[in-house]
């Protein structure tokens, strides 16, 4: 297949073991597949996400993490908290309990989920922006963006500071796939400068993987099938790996992530993030 052959040229000259972003910015926004709640299936995503946390956090001139997970009042965050002022963490979470409310649920998983990101904010200060919402749907990612805003105000830190947000990925997404704005749109309307980065893993659940990709070739996207799949960690030997996904290739040719999208996108992926991060399990 030639984008196949093309996207694994394009890879080895385009990627790095570690991630160096090379793009003004001062905001770094990763964007994650959210790991279920109750299930420990998927623990590969978080494991993705937080060894990237780790590493852009390490910058000295990082100043905040700002987290939708995070809700900015409530259980979770009275939990993280605690975690933060004692080490106390709450109790774990055990899914045959089925008497606890969502919220509770998300406390127990949540601050523990996130466990070495906070170890690293005790031991290396940096401010904690709680800025996750109940409100889902259209409206979802205007509230977050707010949220950070007001979190990011409270704290008096300015345009110019350095910090590292967490997204789900479509909030994440520089290019919006919907009628409204992404978290990141929002945030470049209102003067920050940012940078996203997409974390991919190897996980499946049923047909579809987190890493899969597909050519833009103007099939709707209900007739892509199991068969139209490209998976991004099989093209690459050793995870993990950050690929600058729009850089200059040979002779002159734009990409190839420009000619692919994720299946429930129309957006190609070079139009949505600067970086891709690829981690097996």
């Amino acid at each position: 297949m030639a984008l196949v052959d093309d996207l694994k040229d394009y890879i080895a000259r385009n990627s790095t073991p570690t991630t160096v972003i090379k793009e003004k910015h001062n905001v770094v926004i990763v964007g994650e597949t959210h790991a279920f709640l109750k299930t420990s299936d998927s623990e590969i995503r978080t494991k993705a996400a937080v060894r990237l946390l780790l590493e852009l956090l390490a910058d000295v001139n990082c100043k905040y993490f700002a987290n939708e997970s995070y809700v900015t009042k409530g259980k979770i965050q009275r939990g993280v908290d605690d975690y933060l002022r004692t080490t106390t963490l709450p109790p774990a979470f055990d899914p045959k309990q089925t008497n606890l409310d969502i919220e509770e649920i998300g406390k127990r998983v949540l601050v523990r989920r996130y466990l070495p990101v906070l170890d690293f904010i005790r031991a290396n200060p940096r401010y904690i922006l709680n800025i996750g919402s109940l409100i889902e749907g259209d409206g979802r990612d205007a509230a977050l963006a707010q949220n950070f805003l007001d979190e990011f105000k409270t704290r008096g830190l300015h345009l110019g500071d350095a910090g590292v947000i967490l997204l789900g990925a479509n909030h994440a997404s520089a290019t919006s796939d919907f009628t409204y704005s992404t978290v990141r749109e929002i945030l470049h309307k209102r003067g920050l400068s940012c940078v996203s980065i997409k974390v991919l893993t190897d996980f499946k659940r049923g047909d579809v993987p987190d890493d899969a990709v597909f050519e833009q070739n103007n099939k709707p996207l209900t007739d892509l099938t199991v068969g139209d799949i490209i998976r991004l960690t099989s093209l690459v030997n050793k995870t993990p790996v950050t690929i600058a996904v729009d850089r200059t290739w040979t002779n002159g040719r734009a990409s190839p992530f420009w000619r692919l999208t994720f299946g429930q996108s129309k957006v190609s992926v070079a139009a949505q993030f600067e970086y891709i991060v690829l981690q097996k399990a």
